[in-house]
């Protein structure tokens, strides 16, 4: 599949979403906690978390950390459009296990229904102290409902259907090399604006922020 270069923006997902469920798993693990505490599956014996180590061990690699970023540097080549107009939000083409997406979809599904339909259970107490733990530096923390959502964004984009443009894209990467910069033609071009498009209306739910690009 191909995933986008958004800076910090996969990364602090990930943050976020390992940090809850670490939290998680630490109830479930306690002896001297409120247990024995179960969890349901795929929140158990740490599958979820450990899919999720799996996919940032694969994502972490692509995305450029905010320091680089900030000096014009990024990770791997520029994608620029046709004659070097203008530059193209990097992509990258990775290998990411679909059990591993199946684990995460899972994960969205049984944190969502505990939110919205079991609000005051002891499983949703555990996933408020994840939120908290997740909470950064600076700015206010993330509700349970942010985190959730966020992961659900995030196995979306992971899991977009691989098309043609998909394809064709990647077999531009691939032939490129480590050639700086990548210049599209025409028709990768065409591809290119299809996928994200696609990707940022999975990402953002903001059509407008296509244009950021």
């Amino acid at each position: 599949m191909l995933v986008p270069d958004l800076v910090d923006g996969l990364t602090e997902v990930l943050r976020e979403v390992a940090e809850l469920l670490l939290t998680l798993a630490g109830w479930e693990e306690d002896p001297d906690g409120p247990g024995p505490f179960v969890l349901p599956a795929p929140l158990a014996g740490r599958c979820a978390l450990d899919a999720l180590y799996r996919i940032r061990d694969v994502l972490a690699p692509t995305q450029t950390p905010p320091q680089m970023f900030d000096r014009g540097a990024q990770v791997g080549a520029r994608l620029l459009a046709p004659d070097g107009r203008y530059e193209h939000m990097p992509l990258h083409a990775v290998a990411i296990a679909v059990a591993d997406l199946d684990v995460l979809a899972g994960a969205a599904a049984a944190l969502g229904h505990t939110v919205a339909a079991r609000p005051d259970t002891e499983l949703a107490e555990a996933i408020a102290a994840g939120a908290e733990a997740a909470a950064p530096t600076y700015g206010p923390p993330p509700t349970p409902r942010d985190i959730i959502e966020r992961l659900a964004r995030l196995h979306g984009l992971l899991d977009l259907a691989v098309t043609d443009d998909t394809r064709a894209l990647i077999a531009v990467l691939d032939h490129a090399g480590n050639t700086d910069p990548v210049i599209l033609d025409d028709t990768t071009e065409a591809a290119y604006q299809r996928l994200a498009d696609r990707m940022n209306a999975m990402w953002s739910g903001d059509a407008l922020s296509r244009f950021l690009y």
